[in-house]
This record gives C-alpha cells, structure tokens and sequence, in this order.
C-alpha cells in the first residue's frame, strides 16, 4: 500500500456529496484534518486551491525559497 512507503505524502480530494468520507478518510495521511479536503462540487473546486497547493506542496516550496 503506498501509505506504507516511507516520506509519502496522500492527500484525498473529496468531491461531491456522493463520495465516501470514511474511506477517503483512511486514505489521506495524517494529519487528517490538513490531509483530507472536500467540496461540494467542482464549481467549488476554486475555494480551496490554495489548500490544496499548500498541502501537496507546500514542503516542496519551502524548501525551494531556503535554498
């Protein structure tokens, strides 16, 4: 399983009310309340684009600008 991979990082996108929060749950790493994002719809996809780029990416540009 790839949580089991050592410095893996899974971020679950919930989108709609038909997905399954207990299962995308179990997906995201921890923590749970960064790791694991949900909209209603794809409309909304834009309210938390930069919670998503902060979370997949954020390690990522810190480490660029201390460089």
């Amino acid at each position: 399983m790839l949580k089991a991979v050592p410095n893996t990082k899974i971020v679950a996108l919930g989108i709609g009310a038909a997905i399954s929060v207990s299962e995308l749950n179990y997906i995201a790493s921890d923590p749970k309340d960064k790791n694991f994002i949900m909209v209603e719809d794809f409309a909304k996809l834009g309210e938390v684009k930069d919670q998503l780029r902060d979370v997949s990416c954020g390690q990522l540009f810190s480490a660029i600008t201390t460089i």
